[in-house]
């Protein structure tokens, strides 16, 4: 079956022995390793019991496939529930889970395997899907900006720092890319902040906080924004290894819904100083000069029209998986070309 987060939560706080296999998977490996680590605990404990949790390769399985299942039937010398985790799964031992999921006695353990961005149509999914009820799978996408604020917060407040509503704005579009890199990068920002704990500053997130793939991205973004082939053929090959193809759609797509609200707001007679000063969370100091040429080059009616292609994008590339990185910067080409167009003609 298909897992959400609500469903999660209550096998968290209370193990149902029903459920006997958890997948995770997705673009985010940080999630999925976060989550099956709180399924871990959840059976085990905060103790790594030798005698109740078990570790296998993707190579082992492949290579003895009835271990698999004797670890998953096997009962532990002191009793209680076992864990067997299976770490970088690929679709190539789908066919062994699905076997040894069928052959697992009820309770006797979970099964958590873990996954890179393997397509949530493939083999491996579907073993886990078709089970109504022995096993379920949890799709783990990049967090969005409204949930990667809150977790941001939430890092910090642990950690016992609060945060300026302005340097949260800032770190929202650094980060994001990969849940363990971003608590990775937090804990980098409460360590440089260092004692006495006290509200994290914007000073302190840009002294600290320069994540790689959020860099490539804007410069990416703004290329196209501004019909900057160049540009934008320099920093393709760059952002693909850095961002996941979905994810740089749809921060496109974010950008033009905040310069469509620049550049309406300046139609209605605002200066640009005025309108940009609106967007929440505010622009970066470093992209206001950017921001500024888009405004002069797009009108509201071909934002529409690149908004329109960049969802028609996404919807391409979630059912062309294996092409979406081709998908996404044929869209992005496109929009530059739209930003190209003559000035003169902006209600075109």
């Amino acid at each position: 079956m298909k897992l959400d987060r609500a469903k999660l939560d209550r096998f968290f706080k209370s193990p149902d022995a029903a459920l006997g296999a958890l997948l995770f998977y997705g673009p985010d490996e940080g999630l999925a390793h976060e989550l099956a680590g709180l399924a871990q605990r959840a059976v085990l404990g905060a103790g790594d019991d030798p005698f109740r949790l078990v570790e296998l390769t993707p190579e082992q399985i492949d290579k003895d496939p009835p271990r698999l299942t004797d670890e998953l039937n096997a009962i532990s010398m002191l009793g209680g529930r076992r864990v067997v985790r299976v770490a970088q799964a690929t679709n190539a031992i789908a066919e062994i889970i699905s076997g040894a999921i069928a052959a697992m006695a009820d309770g006797a353990a979970l099964l958590i395997v873990e996954a890179g961005d393997i397509g949530s149509k493939k083999p491996l999914v579907q073993a886990f899907e078709a089970e109504k009820s022995r096993a379920g799978a949890f799709g783990c996408y990049h967090d969005g900006e409204a949930q990667l604020g809150t977790l941001i917060a939430q890092h910090l407040k642990a950690g016992g720092y609060g945060i300026a509503r302005d340097a949260l704005g800032y770190l929202s579009e650094r980060l994001g890319g990969d849940r363990g890199v971003t608590r990775g990068e937090l804990d980098k920002l409460m360590l440089y902040v260092g004692e006495p704990r006290r509200e994290i500053t914007l000073a302190d997130a840009l002294a600290c906080i320069g994540d790689r793939a959020a860099f490539a991205l804007d410069d990416l973004i703004g290329a196209a924004a501004e019909g900057d082939n160049f540009e934008l053929d320099r920093n393709v090959a760059r952002s693909a290894a850095e961002v996941e193809a979905i994810q740089l759609l749809r921060n496109a797509a974010r950008h033009f819904l905040r310069l469509h609200q620049v550049v309406g707001r300046m139609a209605a007679g605002e200066s640009f100083e005025s309108a940009a000063g609106s967007l929440r969370p505010p622009v970066f100091f470093k992209h206001r000069g950017s921001l500024q040429r888009q405004a002069r080059l797009w009108s509201p009616q071909r934002i529409g029209r690149a908004l329109e292609r960049l969802i028609e994008a996404e919807a391409q590339a979630m059912r062309n998986y294996a092409l979406k990185d081709e998908i996404a910067q044929r869209a992005l080409l496109e929009i530059a070309a739209l930003a190209r167009r003559d000035p003169a003609r902006r209600s075109a």
